[in-house]
């Protein structure tokens, strides 16, 4: 929120702080534009969001205070050069009320055990486990040499696999690893292979199967069933969850919400007809 415009506010607060000057700024084919009209119009376009700003930004400082939360010179300057931004006033200035408001929303934000076990039976697909498989595969050009490749497989029962998948497969992602393809979804395999492996015992290696145009053999070397985690298991891991949700959006309510509740005294009849 704070981002959007500092440096606006930056020149806002530089102008409207010094006496209003015919001093000439610049020269259009030899009209004039002074300082104090450079002036008039950032106060009259930018001044009631500049206004806006710091008042939460006062706020959100009095919050923080009043619960004792502190942003430190070593958690700026660590933000800073997690985000990759220059390490200069402005930045400093931008990220410290960022880390200033996600403390005091962190602070803010309870997760009851009512609302965590809502959240898990509503999100009950993120904390499933589909069925898995881990296998390796030896993807040939032809049939024909395809089914040379079973061959030699059927000779040693299939364990010579890796060697084989090294040595010939054109798969370029697991010929180096033996075939390797790691523990994947049942549900992610090409359909052909998914008929296939649901057959397959684990330590079988499949017939040549016609995959996108090329030939795939693979063999399954584990199998891990469907499971779904209980509420009781993943916890920790809902509320975190569902915590962070919370945090997010009175990132986003509260520095407005403050605004809402001070008493405020704007002076100023432009700045008072447009804050909004």
């Amino acid at each position: 929120m704070f981002a959007r415009c500092w440096f606006l506010i930056f020149i806002v607060l530089a102008l409207t702080g010094c006496r209003p000057t015919e001093r000439v700024i610049a020269k259009v084919d030899g009209i004039t534009i002074t300082a104090k009209e450079l002036q008039e119009e950032l106060w009259r376009r930018y001044g009631a969001t500049a206004l806006k700003e710091l008042i939460q930004r006062k706020l959100l400082e009095r919050e923080a205070l009043k619960r004792g939360i502190k942003v430190t010179d070593s958690e700026v300057a660590q933000a800073l050069r997690e985000q990759g931004l220059p390490n200069n006033p402005e930045n400093r200035h931008r990220v410290r009320i960022e880390l200033l408001l996600d403390k005091l929303a962190n602070s803010l934000v309870e997760v009851t055990e009512a609302e965590a076990r809502k959240y898990y039976e509503q999100n009950r697909a993120l904390y499933e486990q589909p069925e898995r498989v881990k296998l390796r595969d030896i993807t040939l050009e032809s049939k024909e040499n395809a089914e040379a490749i079973w061959k030699a497989l059927q000779l040693r029962r299939g364990d010579n696999f890796a060697e084989l998948a090294r040595h010939f497969s054109i798969n370029p992602v697991t010929r180096q690893r033996g075939g390797d393809m790691g523990v994947i979804p049942v549900s992610d395999l090409h359909p052909k292979l998914r008929e296939i492996v649901k057959r397959m015992k684990v330590g079988d290696f499949s017939k040549p199967v016609e995959v996108n145009g090329e030939w795939v053999i693979v063999k399954l070397e584990a199998r891990f069933p469907a499971e779904r985690k209980t509420f009781e298991q993943v916890r920790d891991r809902v509320v975190a969850q569902l915590k962070q949700q919370k945090v997010w959006r009175l990132k986003i309510e509260l520095p407005n919400k403050l605004l809402r509740e001070a008493k405020i005294a704007i002076f100023d009849p432009h700045l008072k007809e447009n804050l909004r």
